[in-house]
């Protein structure tokens, strides 16, 4: 009788303790997939290498220079503004590239170096600015981010991804390298999507 009871207490307890368990395991596996392997604290990155791997995750070979010096732009700002929104695969290293990245990173640290010092700013305020790939011709406003205007954005429709169901807030990618194709500096592209921030340099 008395092992009997023993069998149903040990029961109980591995019921009541394997949950915990398993839950501890799950959020460490989760924390572990959200830190990048190339930035620990026995390898930290520096700014400006944080800077360029965000500026290359989102490079295409087909960008202008002053797209890419825009792209750096937007990127220097939302990580100030907002560190912990960007995931491990958001980042793209210089030891982590391959085929034509790795041709291509001399040219996004150039970009990335010459704009490290800038940001957008509202009324002085570092905030976060989302977007897209594309837009389906206009951008839209969005109650997360109310300090942001709808903007049109015609120039997309050439775009080779073009979506006319997509729906962007904030920044098009395809439209800032539109512009700077067409003789916008970065700057002046960036402010066509956010005309009430301007470029600040620390």
């Amino acid at each position: 009788m008395r092992g009997k009871i023993c069998t149903v207490l040990v029961l109980l307890i591995l019921t009541a303790v394997l949950p915990m368990a398993a839950s501890r395991c799950s959020a460490k596996n989760r924390a572990s997939q959200a830190v990048s392997t190339a930035d620990t604290p026995e390898n930290p990155k520096s700014s400006d290498e944080i800077l360029c791997a965000l500026t290359a995750g989102l490079y295409k070979n087909s960008y202008s220079a002053e797209t890419v010096k825009a792209t750096a732009i937007l990127m220097n700002t939302d990580y100030r503004a907002k560190p912990d929104s960007f995931e491990a695969n958001d980042f793209l290293y210089e030891e982590n590239a391959s085929g034509n990245m790795k041709d291509a990173y001399s040219e996004i640290r150039k970009a990335a170096e010459s704009v490290k010092n800038k940001t957008l700013r509202k009324k002085s305020e570092v905030l976060f600015i989302p977007f897209s790939e594309t837009s389906n011709g206009t951008t839209y406003k969005n109650v997360n981010y109310k300090y942001l205007h709808s903007v049109a954005s015609p120039w997309d429709c050439y775009a080779e991804n073009y979506d006319e169901n997509a729906e962007c807030v904030g920044v098009s990618l395809s439209g800032i390298d539109y512009l700077c194709k067409n003789g916008c500096s970065a700057e002046e592209a960036l402010l066509w999507y956010l005309p009430d921030f301007e470029i600040q340099t620390d």
